[in-house]
């Protein structure tokens, strides 16, 4: 509704990039059945050729956590507006829950809104206000997605590996000067932006958590 579908590119972002950009593709992230969702509808054709990209991460105590999306190199969106993934109807807010399904609160979606305040950019993308019937949308949404425990468990993981990512972001940058932007593009390309041990340790504290709070109402898949 900006008029700038800045999302849809993020071409003020990848401008800063010097590899990554000489490729348009996006990945979006997907929640747990959301693919098989889009696939009985026949709306996997909106993102043309694509990669169904499905990544694990082992924890310490045996159990995984997995994690999907959809890489489309579709020209300009990757999807069309009435059939968008979960990721583009909350983008740029991300909803922040308790692990009991309460809302506490909203922060950036992304970890390019996170580079820029690395880096003391203005945001590319800035939301000064939200118009009270988009409001009452939003706030349904939330209300779907805290009605899934293990919904609002990847929200967590996805937070708390977006913070992981940024974390070293910001260390890197204040050892070497570098721009932030650069290091999270070299990190991306050579595969290290996430210290798996580091985070898998985080992950399954998490998952205790919300192990603890649902009992057999959670599991992981």
């Amino acid at each position: 509704m900006c008029g700038d579908a800045h999302c849809c590119s993020f071409s003020r972002h990848k401008k800063r990039f010097t590899i990554m950009a000489r490729q348009h593709f996006q990945e979006l992230p997907l929640l747990h059945g959301e693919y098989e969702f889009l696939a009985e509808r026949g709306w996997l054709e909106q993102f043309g050729e694509h990669e169904h990209r499905v990544v694990d991460l082992p924890l310490p105590d045996g159990r995984t956590v997995r994690a999907e999306s959809v890489v489309s190199r579709r020209a300009g969106c990757a999807c069309n507006h009435a059939t968008r993934p979960v990721v583009c109807r909350l983008y740029p807010l991300l909803p922040v829950f308790a692990s009991d399904g309460k809302l506490v609160g909203v922060e950036d979606f992304g970890v390019f809104e996170v580079l820029e305040r690395i880096e003391q950019l203005e945001p590319a993308c800035a939301i000064r206000e939200i118009p009270v019937p988009q409001l009452a949308v939003c706030l349904e949404f939330c209300a779907v997605l805290a009605s899934s425990p293990l919904w609002l468990f990847q929200l967590a993981a996805y937070r708390m590996t977006k913070a992981h990512v940024a974390s070293g972001i910001a260390q890197d940058k204040a050892k070497t000067g570098k721009d932030a932007f650069k290091l999270f593009e070299w990190g991306f390309l050579r595969g290290n932006l996430i210290r798996r041990p580091e985070l898998a340790q985080h992950l399954a504290g998490l998952a205790d958590a919300f192990s603890q709070r649902w009992g057999p109402g959670f599991e992981l898949p």
